[in-house]
């Protein structure tokens, strides 16, 4: 029989760590809020800001603002520095901070760049975001395996899948809903009050993340020197290899429909980003559900 995959409808059980009986909810509850932080501003240069701008610029602009996203693909390039200098924690609080610090910004400043169409300078701060979240996840990805107790490890992969589909559905199809002001005028959260919202989100988990205990180290860290040479070892495998081309090339023939469909479609005549927001609504749940079956294969 296969075995069933974790999940946070059922949490684990208490486990005994050092002799003490340790409830690991709260743990894994601080693992989903900071993976849900990274889902938002993709969930926004995917979704929201395109929707936003696509009656007011060209294809080509909003393509300059989907570059803000690159940081996570390039966290191969810098994950060895996260892995070899400080602490996981002293990765994942100053991190978070930077990024709310840098969301508050944005706050002030975005309905200034919407109205004055400057995707340019929005796409580098929100890579300016993005390169902050990247180096959180490499953290908060080794630091779940410390943090949490060996039972509950293997829940660590379903904190990740729900937390990054809460924040896509958060930044995206709820936020285009609640900020229409053809539902409700005026808009129940506008963009520049969400944008502002995330900066006391991100300082109250630093300072939880702060008030975790510091893991002891079972083993010493390795060197930078010594990191890269693992990660070029691993990268010169045939496996890897194979499942980064298949990465690679696996979207090729959708990325023109996916690039340009929704902004296409804001374009037509009667379209509304309400209807952008249902449809993306009825797509997360489908979303969520292939990715906790393709962790299960």
């Amino acid at each position: 029989m296969a075995p069933v995959a974790p999940s946070l409808h059922h949490a684990p059980p208490p486990t005994l760590e050092g002799g003490q009986l340790e409830n690991p909810t709260g743990k894994l509850c601080l693992l989903t809020a900071l993976y849900a932080v990274q889902g938002v501003p993709f969930a926004l240069i995917i979704g929201t800001l395109p929707t936003l701008f696509a009656t007011s610029v060209s294809d080509a602009r909003i393509g300059v603002l989907s570059l803000g996203a690159w940081p996570f693909a390039l966290k191969a390039l810098f994950a060895p520095l996260v892995d070899s200098y400080f602490s996981r924690k002293a990765w994942v609080i100053p991190c978070t901070l930077a990024s709310g610090a840098l969301w508050l910004w944005l706050g002030h400043t975005i309905e200034a760049l919407v109205l004055s169409r400057d995707t340019t300078s929005l796409a580098a701060a929100l890579f300016a975001v993005v390169l902050l979240l990247a180096a959180q996840d490499v953290a908060v990805d080794i630091w779940a395996l410390e943090l949490l107790p060996a039972r509950s490890r293997p829940y660590a992969p379903v904190c990740q899948t729900v937390g990054m589909g809460a924040g896509n559905l958060i930044a995206h199809p709820l936020l285009l809903l609640l900020s229409s002001s053809r539902l409700r005028d005026p808009p129940v959260l506008t963009l520049p009050r969400f944008l502002w919202l995330l900066g006391p989100i991100h300082a109250a988990l630093a300072l939880a993340a702060a008030l975790q205990p510091e893991p002891e180290r079972t083993r010493p860290r390795p060197s930078l020197r010594r990191t890269l040479e693992s990660l070029r070892a691993v990268a010169a495998t045939p496996t890897t290899r194979r499942i980064g081309a298949a990465c690679l090339l696996q979207r090729v023939g959708v990325a023109a429909l996916d690039g340009c469909s929704l902004t296409q479609y804001m374009r037509l005549p009667g379209a509304r980003q309400e209807h952008i927001a249902c449809l993306a609504a009825l797509q997360a749940p489908v979303a969520l559900a292939a990715a906790v079956y393709a962790g299960r294969l």
